[in-house]
């Protein structure tokens, strides 16, 4: 699927997405809006804290050619150990 379509699926279902920036930042995170071209999200965690504030609830944002690429973040329910 193309990180367009992933991040707007996860926009409907309100799914946490693992994001990889091309900045080599990995984190989870919540979309708030997507547009086409800009996300804005909410940081669930994030191999960089400390570009983060704790109680920051505004949002942050990445463009789309920021990103290199993006998963769903599955429940642990069903997942083989």
């Amino acid at each position: 699927m193309l990180i367009s379509e992933e991040l707007q699926r996860a926009r409907e279902s309100g799914e946490a997405l693992r994001i990889h920036a091309r900045s080599g930042e990995v984190l989870v995170a919540r979309v708030l809006e997507w547009d086409g071209e800009r996300l804005l999200y909410r940081v669930e965690s994030s191999s960089r804290p400390e570009n983060y504030a704790v109680c920051d609830s505004t949002g942050f944002e990445l463009r789309l050619d920021e990103i290199e690429r993006v998963a769903a973040v599955r429940s642990g329910r069903g997942r083989r150990r």
